[in-house]
């Protein structure tokens, strides 16, 4: 069969993953709406028949991709909820992992008005998505309160909150719509991080702040970000 042979050149890694690995490459690159489905088919060395053997649409390629943000995020959030450790760099690389999540998905956070126009029912995992890292945030941040690393006057912590999720999701649209960057590479990933500790520093304590810069000062390297 000509997806087994397609198999071969692999070495065990399917073709449906061969699909979305390429997908994924290529949405990150640009945004979906300019990856055309041959294009996909060639970057993998297949026919489009084939690719549409794995997924008619691109909806379906879309969704199969937003199962596997949602399965990095679910891993990242089943640690951070789970965490019992107090020092203050555990919170400093909790950041920095989540925005490796995000880099390794940025076409999603870079262009999702356009994703959902695309795949319409991807709006409500994304809103559902959304909320739960919201509570695993939230729960992060009383826990560096109750460690006295942080202190949030409580009528603030709402709007700590909410803008802390806003810039930690969408700086690259920013980047995008205000300056024009669309060809992100890891020195906007540092810039994006910045901007979210720039929101916590004011409420941190002394200790909590030298981790923060010393974790700043660690510039994203290539292999935190292939």
């Amino acid at each position: 069969m000509a997806a087994d042979a397609e198999n071969g050149k692999t070495k065990g890694v399917s073709t449906r993953e061969r699909i979305l690995e390429a997908t994924l490459t290529l949405f990150n690159e640009r945004s979906p709406d300019r990856v055309t489905t041959a294009e996909i088919a060639r970057t993998v060395g297949i026919n489009e028949g084939n690719l549409y053997y794995h997924f008619k649409t691109k909806e379906a390629l879309l969704r199969a991709l937003f199962e596997k943000l949602a399965r990095d995020a679910t891993a990242f959030m089943v640690d951070a909820g789970s965490n019992t450790i107090t020092e203050p760099g555990i919170y400093s690389n909790f950041m920095r992992r989540w925005f490796s999540v995000v880099w390794a998905h940025r076409y999603i956070f870079r262009d999702l008005p356009g994703i959902i126009a695309i795949a319409p029912s991807l709006r409500e995992p994304t809103r559902e998505l959304s909320m739960r890292m919201r509570l695993v945030v939230e729960g992060t941040l009383l826990q560096m309160a109750d460690a006295r690393l942080i202190v949030v006057p409580e009528d603030e912590a709402p709007q700590l909150l909410a803008n802390v999720w806003i810039v930690s999701t969408y700086w690259a649209v920013y980047l995008s719509l205000q300056e024009g960057i669309d060809d992100l590479g890891p020195e906007h990933l540092d810039w994006g991080l910045n901007q979210v500790a720039s929101l916590f520093r004011p409420y941190l304590s002394e200790v909590a702040k030298t981790e923060l810069n010393s974790m700043l000062g660690r510039s994203f390297t290539q292999t935190e970000v292939s």
